[in-house]
């Protein structure tokens, strides 16, 4: 069906087309490697001119009716097999429209790709998509499975993505060497139809990972246009909330001004911190206070010591010595710890330490009173 179409069609048509998707194809494979900025108005412009080119070849590709559903892909002919890519080449332009606002271009993108992948299913170049039932079946098993079945799925996936990953690389090699020959048409029909077809595995694998991508971006600026509605609908509150209690209080300033005065007194703003300069030693500090006479200055050592009085930093002479002190006890033996606890023990009852004294007095108190085993009994039988 293929062939005979494209033989129905008139010969300057024919060329009218290969042209048009020639211009379109270059364009597009400028864009891949362009340095220009992204948001830039030449790029932006060179993305509609691209997509002016393919949308016109696709138009064209309708009219004359060059694929259909019930032929293979050894049935396409040569020359027409660049046009299965039309749908996949729109798609990847839309993915390069400047709109961070909006999700049209993302909606486009996910029909373009939808149809490129449609068409290459028909054509049995790829696998359906799995149906509804299929995914809500996937869905209730993976609830169901276990931790180990999940890792083996998520070493099978990895494995996959590698797979393919090497596999584009390889075709993007072979595309490098055989693009210029096969634009020019100086390729032989074989090497031109390997390369199309080539061309379609990168484009499928490319499709599903650009598919995953557009829908994760969709939720995202869904996300972000309901957060500025929101913030719009709150600001547009607070301002209609000022607009009234302005109105209240110009209605009844004359009768309740002192009380008008005391209830703008209990809502007063807590007073910002002021500025000031920090200067690492003396020297810098005298010049400085000579240059901003306004604004406070001091030295890193009077900014750390002022914290220190306030609390907020530790001191550094206490927390020198408590750290002393706890490398010296942790670079101790056990045992000669230990005999220098037992040591200080008799040192203080040799000395009738008052403050030891007592809280053995307590010690011995406590015993007394509380037998060994009582404690917490509660609940128990």
């Amino acid at each position: 069906m293929a062939e005979a179409n494209a033989v129905a069609a008139t010969d300057g048509e024919e060329k009218k087309l290969s042209d048009i998707f020639l211009s379109g194809w270059n364009l597009f494979d400028e864009l891949e490697v362009t340095e220009l900025p992204f948001n830039g108005i030449p790029f932006q412009n060179k993305v509609k001119e691209a997509m002016g080119y393919f949308e016109q070849a696709t138009v064209i590709v309708n009219q004359v009716g060059m694929f259909s559903p019930n032929e293979l892909i050894d049935e396409v002919s040569t020359d027409s097999l660049p046009f299965m890519l039309l749908p996949y080449f729109l798609g990847k332009l839309t993915t390069k429209i400047n709109n961070p606002h909006g999700t049209e271009a993302i909606e486009l993108g996910e029909v373009y790709f939808g149809d490129h992948l449609q068409r290459c299913q028909e054509y049995e170049l790829c696998e359906p998509p799995k149906s509804k039932s299929q995914q809500d079946n996937k869905t209730d098993a993976a609830q169901q499975k276990s931790e180990q079945r999940e890792l083996i799925e998520a070493a099978y996936n990895r494995n996959d993505k590698i797979a393919q990953y090497r596999k584009v690389k390889e075709i993007d090699e072979y595309m490098y060497r055989m693009r210029d020959a096969v634009k020019n048409k100086t390729a032989d029909e074989e090497v031109r139809r390997e390369f199309f077809l080539k061309y379609l595995d990168k484009s499928i694998i490319d499709a599903k990972q650009e598919l995953e991508n557009l829908r994760m971006m969709k939720e995202m600026v869904k996300m972000r246009l309901t957060r500025m509605k929101a913030g719009e609908q709150k600001s547009f509150e607070n301002s209609t909330a000022d607009q009234q209690t302005n109105a209240h209080d110009h209605g009844h300033k004359h009768g309740h001004s002192h009380g008008h005065q005391h209830h703008h007194h209990a809502e007063a703003k807590t007073k910002p911190l002021q500025p000031f300069i920090i200067t690492r030693n003396a020297t810098q500090k005298a010049v400085f206070g000579l240059g901003y006479p306004s604004v406070p200055v001091m030295t890193v050592d009077e900014f750390y010591q002022q914290r220190v009085d306030e609390g907020i930093f530790p001191d550094e002479q206490k927390m020198a010595k408590i750290n002393q002190e706890k490398a010296i006890a942790a670079a101790l033996d056990p045992n000669e710890q230990e005999d220098q606890e037992n040591a200080a023990i008799e040192l203080q009852v040799e000395d009738d330490d008052p403050e030891y004294l007592a809280r053995m007095r307590r010690m011995d108190e406590y015993k007394d009173v509380v037998r060994r085993g009582d404690g917490n009994r509660h609940n128990r039988s």
